[in-house]
């Protein structure tokens, strides 16, 4: 097994589709499909796995986490919204998505290019403070087990955290 710090920059190389990278044309749905899975084939666990399939889109669209499609063509805007659901639904579920991102009064364009920013400095962060402060040995599986119940706890804080901000929006409202 390879040690934590390949591990570490394994996962940390994930793929983004980037809005400069989205088309400004109209796009059907299977070229939608094609830009997400070719653009982020790299971040799947297994080769078979499909990253949005029609059905998603459906749903998506269905439950209005999408702005309205006019005929059978995506907008930019409907790309960049997908990209944003593609990270978003990795937590949280789809009515906190929905909360997030079924809305007509957000520049997701920009807020999209400000997440992969974030995200970068994220990678970082991350990275050293893993190596910093946790020496792991993947061969022992007590210590694989501590390490991987103690990654879940920080992921479970951040998506309450995430939960807390979309609660108190609704609040709000």
């Amino acid at each position: 097994m390879k040690n934590l710090s390949e591990l570490l920059s394994a996962v940390m190389c994930d793929r983004d589709i980037t809005p400069d990278a989205v088309p400004m044309l109209d796009l059907y749905m299977d070229q939608v499909l094609t830009l997400f899975n070719e653009g982020l084939q790299e971040n799947k666990r297994y080769p078979q796995d499909k990253l949005l399939t029609k059905t998603m889109i459906n749903n998506y669209s269905k439950e209005k986490l999408l702005l309205p499609v006019k005929g059978k063509k995506y907008t930019r805007q409907h790309i960049i919204q997908m990209l944003c659901i593609y990270h978003l639904k990795q937590t949280l579920s789809l009515a906190d998505v929905k909360a997030l991102i079924g809305r007509n009064d957000v520049d997701f364009e920009q807020c999209f290019n400000e997440f992969l920013e974030n995200k970068q400095h994220l990678r970082e962060i991350i990275s050293e403070q893993l190596a910093a402060h946790l020496d792991v040995d993947l061969t022992n599986p007590n210590e694989v087990l501590t390490f991987c119940l103690s990654l879940s706890a920080a992921s479970t804080y951040l998506q309450r955290l995430c939960q807390t901000i979309i609660d108190a929006r609704a609040a709000e409202q």
